[in-house]
């Protein structure tokens, strides 16, 4: 008798969270760019036919987009693309910042050094033009979720994972103050000098200092 390798089995639940996962990040991203704008109306039903899934995981990652804030769901009736008030900026950014420096202090110490010349690059972006908020934001965003994935903490991890696109939404065009512009562009400076160096608490202070929290 010839011994056929069977294939491995596969997780049904795995699968139906891997693709609720990448449902959230995808209608989030929607969300994110203004593809879906405040106020419109988001169907399970119908957004499940354009991609072909069945409703269960697109309300489950509509769920999750309620649960941040990106949308307002009406129970048999539709789903709402929310809208950002002044006050959700300015949250957004003392939490984008404050974490921001805990990823910066958690991740310095683990970079090999490939890692710190291609988070440099990315630092560099920051500071390339503050006068453009959507490109400043943009820049930061990338670095944090950058260094948020060689902080080697799941948990740290999963909030940045949880909250970083209600974060894009609400600063993807939040200006940098002309006066603290000189000072957000020598933070960035410094935070690839500390990072560079390896001195986490240097580099925690320079990332406050880019999102001008001292």
């Amino acid at each position: 008798m010839v011994d056929v390798e069977r294939p491995p089995r596969v997780d049904i639940a795995a699968r139906k969270q891997l693709l609720a996962e990448g449902l959230f990040h995808l209608i989030g991203e929607r969300i994110v760019s203004g593809e879906l704008a405040p106020g419109a109306r988001i169907r399970d039903s119908e957004l499940a036919a354009e991609l072909s899934v069945s409703r269960t995981p697109v309300r489950e990652a509509l769920q999750r987009l309620e649960r941040i804030g990106l949308v307002m769901m009406y129970p048999s009736r539709y789903t709402e693309v929310s809208s950002v008030t002044p006050d959700q900026v300015e949250t957004a950014h003392i939490f984008a910042g404050l974490q921001a420096s805990l990823i910066v202090r958690l991740a310095c110490p683990r970079l090999k050094p490939g890692e710190v010349r291609t988070v440099g690059r990315l630092i560099r972006a920051v500071a390339a033009d503050v006068s453009d908020p959507v490109s400043t934001s943009s820049a930061r965003r990338a670095v944090i979720e950058y260094l948020a994935a060689r902080t080697g903490n799941a948990l740290q991890q999963a909030v940045i994972d949880e909250a970083s696109l209600a974060l894009a939404r609400a600063l993807k065009t939040h200006e940098v103050p002309v006066e603290r512009r000189p000072s957000v562009i020598s933070a960035c400076a410094e935070l690839e000098d500390a990072l560079q160096r390896g001195d986490a608490d240097a580099a925690e202070q320079a990332c406050r200092r880019m999102y001008w929290l001292v």
